[in-house]
This record gives C-alpha cells, sequence and structure tokens, in this order.
C-alpha cells in the first residue's frame, strides 16, 4: 500500500514543502519468518566476531559497537545466508514488492545495489532517531520485522520533525521510505529478541561508494 505526505501548495517561494511516499506490504509465510529468526539469532555472534571493529560506528541507532547492528558496512545479510532457501525466498519477493511500489507510484523501476543487515534488540533497548543517508546518490531504505512486536516505527518529516508517521512492528510487515528520513523506534519492552531486517538499496548507475558487500537487486 502506498501512502503519500504532501505538504500543501505554497503560497510564496519561502514557505515549506515536501513530498514523502511510504511504501508498506507484508510478506505473510510466517514459518519462513520464524525460520529467518532463528537463524538469525544463532548466527549473530558469529557475525559480530567475524566482523567486529570494522564497521565503526551503529549507523546512530544506540545499539552500540558490540551489536549487529553495527556490522553493517562489514556484511550483507543476503550473502551470509545465501544457502538458506528461506532468505532467497524472502529476496525474491522484497524485488516484486519494489515493483509494485514503482507501478504505483508512476514511476521507473531502477537497477539497484543492495545491503541488508539484521538488527537484534533485547528487553529494554530503543533504536534511536537516524536516517540511513542523505548523500547526493541516497534512494531508498527498508526494513521488515519478523514477529509481531509490541513497539513500533516511527518516521519523521524532514520539515517538521515533530510531523511523524506511525507504523506498528508486525510479522513480515515491510516499509519502504526515501533514505533521508529519520526514523526510530520505541523501546523494547518483551522478553524474547526483537528481530528486524533492514536495508539500502541504491541505483547502480550513481551509486558512489564501496560496492564490496552488494548484491544485485532488480537487476
Amino acid at each position: 500500500m502506498l501512502q503519500i505526505h504532501k505538504s500543501m501548495h505554497p503560497m510564496n517561494e519561502f514557505a515549506p514543502t515536501w513530498n514523502i511516499p511510504l511504501w508498506f506490504d507484508k510478506y505473510e509465510n510466517t514459518a519462513d519468518l520464524n525460520t529467518m529468526r532463528e537463524w538469525i539469532i544463532s548466527n549473530e555472534q558469529n557475525i559480530i566476531a567475524t566482523h567486529k571493529g570494522k564497521s565503526g560506528d551503529d549507523g546512530g541507532t544506540g545499539l552500540g559497537k558490540e551489536s549487529l547492528t553495527a556490522q553493517y558496512k562489514s556484511f550483507n545479510l543476503f550473502k551470509e545466508a545465501k544457502d538458506v532457501s528461506v532468505f532467497n525466498t524472502l529476496f525474491n519477493w522484497l524485488q516484486q514488492s519494489y515493483i509494485n511500489f514503482m507501478d504505483e507510484y508512476k514511476t521507473q523501476p531502477r537497477k539497484c545495489i543492495m545491503f541488508c543487515w539484521a538488527n537484534v534488540l533485547r528487553k529494554d533497548q530503543p533504536i534511536d532517531i537516524h536516517c540511513h543517508g542523505a548523500k547526493h546518490f541516497s534512494y531508498l531504505s527498508g526494513n521488515l520485522h519478523l514477529e509481531d512486536y509490541s513497539t513500533q516505527t516511527v518516521y519523521h518529516n524532514p520539515v517538521n520533525p515533530r510531523m511523524v508517521y506511525e507504523t506498528k512492528n508486525v510479522a513480515g510487515g515491510l516499509t519502504l521510505f526515501p533514505s533521508y528520513i529519520f526514523h526510530q523506534a520505541d523501546t523494547h519492552k518483551g522478553e524474547k529478541e526483537r528481530v528486524s531486517m533492514a536495508f539500502d538499496l541504491f541505483d547502480t548507475g550513481f551509486y558512489e561508494g564501496d560496492r564490496t558487500n552488494g548484491i544485485e537487486f532488480n537487476a
């Protein structure tokens, strides 16, 4: 489902304007989601040990340099789990969901490079407000939740940060959003781990960063 949050028509040259598309979809195979969730938890410490210290930051999430999130620059979840069929099925679904988004937004799908990682939150951990990038080649980012959680993700209007768009974190819930949008998640109060996937997409023709951990998306 596409939501477009637009400003009113400006009445002068200094009035603020915005046009923010948010795409919501849901992956319905709960058995696959559970398998992916368990795989991420089982492999979390090994991925951290292998890549620890290479990223240098936690992406502004507040989860710390010891977290799985902090290794986001050094590993790609779909590469790590390339031999696990449920991840391949999800990857194909994500590509189709992206195309559906572009169709509804009436714009041309792009050949992209994808960087994907996972987040594991434990009790009393939030995700601090952050964005995935606002460079001249930034494109789209996404997140997907692997179980129903009593948290929500809050997306902030870039012109008026107090104007927010909230979405509940449900199993299979996917959100695609412009990478420059700041967002955050509530404090996780559950006893079980809160596991999600996050990713960035870049147009392969314009991306100027390191491509080592990227994979082709919508190619």
